[in-house]
C-alpha cells in the first residue's frame, strides 16, 4: 500500500507540473515578451524605452527637438545631418532627413522622415532607408514632459525589427546605448548650450541616482 501510495503521490505531482506549473511558466515568459513589444500595421515591433531628467524648460527641452535637419551642429552622436527633399530644418510633419552616425568604421547612414507630430509633446519619424545596419522596420519617438515631481523629462521609444531574429536580438544592447546616449547628448547641450561634447565624456558625467531606479539620469553632483 505505501509503495501504491508514493506512486500516486509521484503520479499526482507529475501530472501538477505537466498541466499547471509549465503552462504557468510558459505563459508568464509570453506576457514579458509582449511587454517588450508592440503591434504597429499587423507587425511585432521590440520596444526601447529612455528618459532623462533634463534641468532647464519644457520649452527649452522642445526647442532642441525641433532641430531636426540640423541637429548636427550640436547633437554628439551624429557626425552629420542634413534636410531632404526640399523640406524644413524644424521639426514638423513630413519632414526629411539624412543623418550619418558613428559606428566603428562605417557610420550608418538613415533616412527618416517624421509621420507623426504633436507641437511642444512629442514626434516620431520613420527610418525608411539606412546603410550599415539591418533595419527591416523602425520607428523612434522623441518627446518631452513634466512628471508628478514637477521635473522636465526628455524620453525616446524605439520601435523595431531587424533584418532576422539573431540581429534583432544581438544588437538590442548597442540599440539601447545608442537611445541612451542620444538622450544624454541632448541633455548636456540643452543645460549647458555646449555643442558636440565627447559621448565618453557625457557618460562619465551623468550616472543613475534616482530614487526610484527607473533609468532617469541625473547630474552627478560635483
Amino acid at each position: 500500500m505505501n509503495l501504491e501510495h508514493k506512486s500516486l503521490q509521484l503520479f499526482g505531482k507529475q501530472f501538477f507540473e505537466k498541466t499547471v506549473v509549465q503552462p504557468l511558466l510558459i505563459a508568464i515568459l509570453l506576457v514579458t515578451n509582449v511587454s517588450a513589444q508592440q503591434l504597429i500595421d499587423g507587425e511585432k515591433l521590440e520596444v526601447l524605452e529612455s528618459k532623462v531628467v533634463v534641468r532647464n524648460s519644457h520649452e527649452a527641452v522642445w526647442d532642441a527637438l525641433s532641430s531636426f535637419g540640423n541637429v548636427s551642429k550640436f547633437h554628439t552622436t551624429i557626425d552629420d545631418s542634413m534636410s531632404l527633399n526640399g523640406t524644413t530644418d524644424k521639426a514638423k510633419l513630413g519632414v526629411e532627413r539624412e543623418v550619418q552616425i558613428p559606428d566603428g568604421i562605417n557610420n550608418i547612414i538613415n533616412k527618416e522622415r517624421i509621420v507623426t507630430f504633436i507641437d511642444g509633446v512629442y514626434y516620431t519619424y520613420e527610418v525608411y532607408e539606412s546603410e550599415n545596419f539591418p533595419i527591416k522596420k523602425m520607428l523612434i519617438t522623441y518627446g518631452v514632459r513634466i512628471d508628478s515631481k514637477g521635473r522636465t523629462i526628455l524620453f525616446s521609444k524605439t520601435f523595431y525589427k531587424l533584418n532576422n531574429g539573431l540581429s534583432t536580438k544581438f544588437l538590442k544592447r548597442k540599440l539601447k546605448r545608442f537611445g541612451m546616449d542620444s538622450l544624454l547628448a541632448y541633455k548636456y547641450y540643452i543645460e549647458t548650450g555646449e555643442r558636440n561634447t565627447d559621448i565618453k565624456i557625457l557618460r562619465k558625467r551623468y550616472h543613475h541616482e534616482d530614487e526610484e531606479h527607473n533609468n532617469v539620469y541625473a547630474a552627478v553632483k560635483n
